[in-house]
C-alpha cells in the first residue's frame, strides 16, 4: 500500500538546514531506494514562491504565498510503497530523527496519508 508522508515545521531554528540534515536524509532515501520501499520523495520551496487557488461561495480565487502560518508549513513529502500504517510509521520516526540528530532545536511532524490506488 502506498503512503504519502508529509513533513510539517514548527520551529526553525535556523534559515537553511544544515549540510549534515542533507546527508542523512540523502542516505536514508538511498537505503529506502535500495529496498524498492521509496516510491517518491521531494523538497518543496517556502511558501512565498507558491499559491493558493481556492473555491469558495461559487467563486475561484488565486492567493500568492505566503499565506499560511508557519506551523501549517509542508516543507517536503515522500511517497513509500510499504505494507501498513504501523511501516510507515516507522519510517517517518527515522526521518524525524534524522532531524533531531543533525538539526538542533528544529521541530515538527509527519502526517501520514494513505494513498488511493487506480485513480
Amino acid at each position: 500500500m502506498k503512503f504519502m508522508l508529509m513533513v510539517h515545521e514548527t520551529t526553525r531554528p535556523t534559515e537553511q538546514p544544515p549540510v549534515e540534515l542533507f546527508q542523512a536524509i540523502g542516505a536514508l532515501s538511498a537505503q529506502e531506494s535500495a529496498t524498492g520501499a521509496l516510491v517518491e520523495v521531494g523538497g518543496l520551496l517556502p511558501i512565498d514562491h507558491g499559491s493558493v487557488v481556492s473555491l469558495a461561495g461559487g467563486a475561484i480565487a488565486t492567493t500568492d504565498g505566503p499565506f499560511v502560518e508557519a506551523r501549517e508549513l509542508v516543507g517536503g513529502y515522500s511517497v513509500y510503497d510499504v505494507p501498513d500504517l504501523a511501516a510507515a510509521n516507522q519510517k517517518a520516526e527515522v526521518f524525524l530523527a534524522a532531524h533531531r540528530d543533525t538539526w538542533p532545536g528544529w521541530e515538527g511532524w509527519v502526517e501520514i496519508r494513505p494513498m488511493m490506488d487506480g485513480m
